[in-house]
């Protein structure tokens, strides 16, 4: 038999435990009943029941005559085809050979052959038994109508056999064969002791006067049954005062219990032993051959009985864990099905061109917990219901995921207070979109981890939808501010016809502003930036000018590098400065560490003057960024500078003042301060000293003597125009930048 074939038999038994011992009960009954009838019904129905019971070919009945084996039907006939040759003369144990077994019935007597069997080791136990039934059967029969002592062996081990079939108590099967046992043989005590580890252990004894006995322990070597357990043979002793075979060990426990006699054979399954049958008389007595083998099929029966308490165990062991296998499958299907209706929920919405509010409330439908999604900067973009996220928790959420974030962040639970909530990213690709939140989840964590990651997956898909979309008409828009604002005038005209197209409002009166962001791939504190991050900065702060609360007077915008130029209305009652100061804000909150500059240019209302407004608005992001006051410069505030701007592009406006009148600037004060005071109401009276010194109050005199120490420290003439107009300019500069 193979391995795999062995197992599918063991777990046959563990099915059926009483397959392996119902043929034994029926063996037995069907050879009492054939002793009956004589030797040849007997070894008639002997032959035709080993050979079903061991699923053989065929079973040969032997019989030892004129010093040979011959087939007992042809004890007479001589027929040399009979002669079994390759036999010895006496057997006393089971011989395998390649598809057979030899098994002796009664030594160099009777024995059967069975052949045709693929292992014929799995069948040792059975038919060792089954040839100790036959053996009975057989003296029995012998005896014309049968020894009535042999019968009643019989009528014992069908009563054990029985006891095995109708009861799964191993102890209570035990307790009946050491009863049997005890008086079958006319003993004063009978135990039971099974092997655990190195020693046997008495599992049920009877008859016993000393309490020692029934919990007996012995090692191999000691006493009756270590003996038996060494050898693996049956030992009987007449006396153990006198005998020899056995160790000293329990002499003392012999006196207790006033033991002489005693007879043990061993518990075998398959090819080890697993205990010891052992029975005790308290007066010095002979075991004979008959008493052997008795005891022998009773301790193959409790071998039987215990294999299938085993057997009903691992079966017992086994549906429990498929029962626990079946309910943590069920638990696993019940999340799986629950997700899967959750994602098909979220899909249907998503598909159905629901926005994110639609998509929180049906996961709320769903999960029966509150749900939020934060953007990037922890702002709700979402929620369901609408007033489950009050202030204090919003507080408590935006500080639990802060301090618990990660480019990688996965599901993770939170608990702050008597609020516990569960959070993950929403990604897509390298680019991290917002939060997912469910507020006090409902469902266990293997459940809320498996909802929340639907959600995530479905804010990822409809963000990244709308953001393609907007994205897509953003990048037009952006072409479209850039050919307006630099193109040639045939590309603009074009340029003014596709934003009729985009429905892009071109305002009657505008202006143009152009922001610079110096910073914008600086890492943060972390000191990492990865390209995908790069890409959301340059993504928000384009997007920057739709996001503020005076957002409907920005018309146009597009970046390009690190320039955002913006065409903004001025028809509105908002302030183009107020609106640039606010998009600085927007844009230092989205990206923490960078700087920006705005400058912004004269009013205009021809569309095809864009190229100059943009120019204009150039010159005044110059002033801006050199400047150390202001973020935002109005090109009206930078007045003829801007004119000289115009014709020398790309001045340094700090070397020129530094040229001009930097001696002068670096006269003490408060010195300085009057100085500079005089030559700018010196000019603001139109060069006029007697204007200029009743504007100051004071003498004439003093102004002219001011105005004469500034000639000689700048070394310019008031008095030349072009000198005059360079120190005008370096004044108003000065006072532009600081």
């Amino acid at each position: 038999m193979s391995r795999t074939a062995h197992f599918a038999q063991m777990e046959a038994l563990a099915d059926h435990p009483d397959l392996a011992l119902e043929p034994l009960r029926q063996a037995i009954v069907t050879l009492a009943n054939a002793a009956d009838r004589g030797p040849q019904a007997l070894f008639a129905e002997a032959r035709i029941l080993f050979r079903n019971l061991l699923a053989a070919r065929d079973v040969r009945l032997l019989a030892r005559s004129a010093g040979t084996w011959r087939e007992w039907e042809k004890l007479n006939d001589g027929a040399d085809e009979a002669l079994i040759e390759s036999l010895p003369d006496a057997l006393a144990d089971i011989v395998h050979f390649d598809d057979s077994v030899f098994i002796p019935v009664q030594v160099g007597g009777v024995a059967l052959l069975v052949e045709g069997i693929n292992n014929p080791a799995a069948l040792h136990d059975s038919a060792a038994a089954l040839s100790h039934v036959l053996r009975l059967a057989i003296a029995s029969s012998e005896s014309q109508h049968g020894n009535p002592d042999k019968l009643e062996a019989i009528r014992v081990f069908q009563r054990v056999a029985n006891k095995i079939l109708k009861s799964r108590n191993l102890q209570e099967i035990l307790l009946q064969i050491t009863h049997e046992a005890k008086a079958r043989l006319s003993a004063d005590i009978c135990g039971i002791m099974l092997l655990e580890d190195d020693a046997l252990v008495m599992k049920r004894c009877t008859g016993n006067l000393a309490a020692e006995t029934a919990s007996l322990s012995m090692k191999a070597g000691q006493g009756v049954g270590g003996r038996v357990l060494e050898t693996r043979q049956p030992c009987s002793i007449e006396d153990y005062v006198q005998s020899e075979i056995i160790s000293r060990d329990f002499m003392s426990l012999a006196r207790a219990e006033r033991v002489r006699s005693a007879l043990a054979v061993p518990l075998m399954s398959q090819d080890h032993v697993i205990g010891v049958l052992e029975v005790w008389r308290r007066k010095p007595s002979t075991f004979t051959p008959q008493h052997t083998a008795e005891l022998a099929t009773l301790a193959n029966l409790a071998s039987l009985a215990i294999e299938n308490a085993a057997l009903l165990e691992a079966r017992e062991l086994t549906a429990q864990k498929l029962k626990e296998a079946h309910a943590e499958l069920q638990q696993r299907y019940d999340v799986i099905r629950n997700s899967a209706d959750l994602q098909e929920s979220l899909i249907f919405t998503l598909l159905n061109g629901g926005g994110l509010s639609e998509i929180a409330q049906r996961a709320h439908e769903h999960l029966r917990t509150p749900v939020l999604f934060l953007d990037q900067h922890l702002d709700v973009r979402a929620c369901h219901p609408e007033m489950s996220a009050g202030e204090n928790v919003l507080h408590a959420i935006r500080i639990g995921i802060s301090q618990n974030r990660g480019s990688e962040t996965r599901y993770r639970t939170l608990s702050a207070g008597p609020l516990r909530f569960a959070f993950q990213s929403i990604t897509a690709g390298s680019e991290q979109l917002g939060w997912a939140v469910l507020i006090d989840p409902q469902i266990e964590d293997e459940s809320a981890q498996l909802a929340i990651t639907e959600l995530c997956v479905t804010a990822a898909l409809h963000q990244t939808k709308e953001r393609a979309a907007a994205r897509a008409l953003s990048d037009k828009l952006a072409t479209l501010t850039w050919d307006l604002l630099e193109g040639a005038d045939h590309l603009r005209q074009l340029a003014l016809q596709r934003a009729k197209e985009l429905n892009a409002e071109i305002p009657a009166e505008y202006c143009v502003a152009v922001c610079r962001i110096d910073g914008l791939d600086k890492p943060d504190q972390s000191g990492v930036l990865t390209g995908g991050e790069i890409e959301g900065r340059r993504r928000s702060v384009a997007e920057a000018p739709n996001n503020l609360p005076v957002r409907h007077i920005a018309k146009l915008s597009g970046l390009r590098g690190n320039e955002l130029a913006i065409v903004i209305s001025t028809c509105e009652a908002v302030r183009a400065r107020d609106f640039a100061q606010s998009l600085i804000a927007e844009i230092m909150r989205l990206v923490p560490r960078s700087i920006a500059r705005i400058g912004l240019s004269r009013s205009c209302s021809d569309p095809m003057s864009m190229p100059t407004a943009w120019k204009d608005a150039r010159i005044a992001l110059d002033v801006a960024c050199q400047s150390r006051k202001a973020a935002v410069i109005d090109y009206d505030d930078v007045g003829v500078a801007g004119l000289l701007m115009s014709i020398r592009d790309g001045t340094d406006f700090q070397r020129f003042v530094k040229e001009t009148i930097g001696e002068l600037l670096k006269e003490r004060s408060p010195q300085r301060e009057t100085l500079l005071q005089t030559l700018r109401v010196f000019f603001a009276c139109n060069c006029s000293q007697q204007a200029a010194a009743k504007e100051l109050r004071t003498h004439q005199k003093t102004v002219a003597y001011r105005l004469d120490k500034i000639e000689r420290v700048t070394r310019l003439k008031l008095a030349a125009h072009e000198q005059r107009v360079m120190l005008y300019l370096a004044l108003r500069m000065n006072d532009l930048i600081g």
